[in-house]
């Protein structure tokens, strides 16, 4: 059997016992080989006692520990590269990796972390030819920096980027013809309308009424993600709508950002709306579909450009209708078709408004998008989790064209 070496990003662990949105699908993939029986793969991944139960058939869990004197090191060694204006920098968990890495691999997959892929393409001694970077994230001037794009593309054999996007804006740093786009999925047995739903509970829980026509805003709260707009668009639905309300769910880091300034903006905004505005908090990954059922639209307000739209595609799962900004990734997963798509250039907040105020009145242009929506994501195979393992393994065997 062939070995692989998976990298994992070294943020969470992998599996994803703590969830991480790149952790699932390198755990999909790991799971898929564990069915395929195509590699024997050794994946590393930052501790947690977590993982000391799982066991693999086809893998091994080799889990990277991290000293404070490995922190220390890091920290004082990069800002001496600083001072020099030297653009490598020390990652503990990169360093810590290092000295537990094993050689003679067929393929090695690093999961979204550039300075690994350098760092271990200097480090092995065999198998650095068969190297497969897997982006998540757009390229930035701090984790995804240029250079390391233009490393990337010269030494890897394959690229996966998330999206068309992703691997454009790649291509224009670094153009090679190693890329071959492997998109984000979806359980589309678990967001599933057909399955049964604590609705009515949940709208108890969140103080919300039958008749309430809800927004929903579901991902992580920060200045990217466009909350702020939104809440701002709301405020002017809600003036005219009596029975119009918002519901913001929060990302996994939403009840750590408390004292965040970002949050505080948030809540000083939304003030003389508490019973028109819901911060629901952290929610588990298994309760989202439900979750997604309180929905009579949901709005996508991304400031940034997004690399895909995992949102996107579980709210068309879940046949809600959709309002989302021309962002990034955003794009490829929803058309004009299956949703309503605003710019985000210029008068962000008039055009959500704008947006928000169509949805509400015109029953047949939701239930048009939905229709569509519904179709689109359970007709494109690559977006259902059950075919991602070999849509996976067809790309890094070169069996699919750019």
């Amino acid at each position: 059997m062939k070995r692989m070496a998976v990298i994992s990003a070294g943020f969470v662990p992998v599996p994803a016992v703590d969830g991480g949105a790149g952790e699932v699908l390198t755990t999909e993939i790991i799971n898929g080989n564990e069915v395929a029986g195509e590699y024997y793969m050794d994946i590393y991944t930052i501790e947690s006692p977590k993982l000391d139960s799982i066991k693999y058939k086809n893998a091994e869990i080799i889990q990277i520990h991290i000293t404070k004197w490995n922190w220390f090191f890091c920290k004082f060694r990069n800002m001496f590269l600083k001072a020099l204006k030297r653009k490598y920098r020390f990652i503990p968990y990169n360093r810590a990796l290092l000295k537990v890495f094993r050689d003679n691999y067929d393929k090695i997959l690093i999961e979204n972390n550039m300075q690994a892929f350098e760092d271990i393409y200097k480090h092995a001694e065999n198998g650095k030819e068969h190297m497969i970077y897997h982006m998540h994230n757009d390229i930035d001037g701090t984790t995804k920096p240029e250079y390391l794009c233009r490393f990337i593309a010269d030494k890897a054999e394959t690229i996966l980027p998330v999206s068309k996007y992703i691997e454009n804006h790649f291509n224009s740093v670094a153009p090679n013809e190693k890329m071959k786009v492997l998109y984000n999925c979806i359980d589309l047995n678990v967001f599933n309308v057909n399955r049964k739903y604590n609705t009515e509970e949940l709208k108890n829980e969140y103080g919300l009424n039958s008749d309430d026509f809800v927004y929903l805003y579901t991902g992580r709260v920060c200045p990217e993600k466009g909350i702020l707009e939104l809440v701002r668009a709301f405020k002017r639905i809600a003036k005219e709508n009596k029975n119009a309300k918002l519901v913001v769910v929060g990302s996994r880091w939403y009840n750590l950002i408390a004292k965040d300034e970002y949050f505080k903006k948030l809540i000083e905004e939304s003030r003389g709306y508490e019973d028109r505005i819901v911060f629901t908090g952290y929610v588990f990954p298994e309760d989202m579909p439900a979750i997604y059922t309180l929905g009579d639209v949901l709005v996508i307000p991304s400031m940034w450009e997004e690399p895909f739209g995992v949102v996107a595609l579980e709210g068309m799962a879940m046949k809600v209708p959709i309002i989302a900004t021309n962002s990034g990734g955003l794009v490829e997963v929803l058309s004009n078709k299956t949703a309503i798509i605003v710019d985000k250039q210029k008068n962000v907040v008039e055009n959500l408004y704008n947006a928000m105020n169509d949805m509400f009145i015109n029953d047949k242009k939701r239930e048009s998008f939905v229709k569509e929506a519904c179709t689109e994501v359970t007709m494109r195979e690559e977006y259902d989790k059950i075919n991602y393992y070999n849509e996976f393994s067809k790309r890094i065997k070169n069996d699919v064209k750019r």
